[in-house]
């Protein structure tokens, strides 16, 4: 029996068919636990060894909306099977630009934060620490939604003065009820209650889905807004033009700044969003703006898209990001 064996593949090679590898162990997309990029995971983040550290916060209890935001960060992670590699420090390379981002970097996946049910604001006071874990460790903090409304509570793990990128469909500086904690007043609320939060750059606000309470708020805390229309008709380089160096920048990407055919899992839909491409140089033109401290990305629903190519949309957008802010 071995001898035909032999036999058969000496014949396959002397006639030039090729013989199939077969693959390697966890490469394929559908294999393996579901971390970040397949990253390690280490859930004591007292722990974590690594450049970046992934944290997700499945919190929806702050939509308006639909929900579902829950499964964001699960979503996430799962869509990453795209983009897993061999070797995480190999970085990834981009054709058009014929070169690698992220070499080098180590990553690991911390879990999930604790979200005790209706008490949302625990839920933030768990992250905030979370954050802060990782950081004396040295790890850039990753942060994966969950609804909007997480974005405060990232923002407070962080001491430094900060310019605040906000990418959206809307200003989310409602004013809400007394002591509500939900996903339409984030910015107004870090604005009003973090100290180190210096600027605030909202772009990519749009359509009718911001009422002139939302604008007169953001006018109160000086926020600079660049909206859809405006980078629709000037571009992505006068746009970026408007974002003075600073720095220290936080940013916040909410899903729904897209356009509803490019991203449709999130919670609110609005037509006129931005591309894809738009989107991604707007980011890593950010990123050359100052010093990324931290970044986190919400409102993806995969619950309204069965396809799954908004959270794969937006794992594309954390890599390409990072792969600027992390060189």
């Amino acid at each position: 029996m071995k001898s035909l064996w032999l036999g058969l593949i000496a014949g396959c090679l002397s006639s030039g068919v090729a013989l199939a590898q077969a693959p390697q162990s966890g490469m394929q997309t559908f294999t393996g636990i579901p971390t970040f990029l397949s990253a390690p995971y280490q859930p004591d983040r007292s722990k974590v060894e690594a450049d970046i550290a992934v944290i997700g916060v499945p919190l929806d209890e702050g939509t308006w909306g639909w929900p579902g935001e829950r499964y964001g960060p699960r979503a996430l992670r799962e869509a990453t099977g795209d983009y897993k590699q061999y070797n995480l420090l190999d970085g990834f390379y981009l054709i058009d630009e014929d070169r690698y981002i992220l070499k080098g970097k180590r990553w690991v996946d911390t879990g999930d934060v604790e979200v005790p049910p209706t008490v949302p604001r625990q839920t933030f006071e768990n992250l905030t620490k979370a954050i802060q874990e990782v950081q004396a460790r040295g790890a850039f903090p990753l942060v994966l939604g969950g609804d909007h409304s997480i974005t405060t509570a990232s923002i407070k793990a962080h001491s430094e003065p900060l310019t605040i990128i906000h990418f959206d469909a809307h200003l989310d500086t409602w004013t809400s009820s007394p002591g509500n904690v939900d996903h339409s007043s984030p910015i107004r609320r870090a604005a009003e209650e973090l100290p180190n939060v210096k600027k605030i750059i909202q772009v990519g606000m749009r359509g009718l889905a911001n009422d002139i309470e939302a604008v007169t708020n953001a006018r109160k805390i000086g926020s600079i807004v660049i909206t859809s229309e405006k980078i629709h008709k000037n571009g992505v380089e006068w746009a970026l033009s408007q974002i003075q160096p600073t720095e220290n920048i936080y940013v916040t990407l909410d899903v729904d700044v897209m356009d509803p055919s490019v991203t449709p899992g999130t919670g609110t839909y609005e037509p006129g969003g931005l591309t894809f491409l738009q989107m991604d140089g707007l980011l890593k033109g950010v990123a050359k703006k100052g010093h990324v401290v931290g970044f986190d990305v919400v409102e993806v629903n995969p619950m309204r898209d069965p396809s799954g190519r908004t959270a794969q949309t937006a794992d594309r957008l954390i890599l390409d990001f990072l792969g600027e802010a992390l060189k």
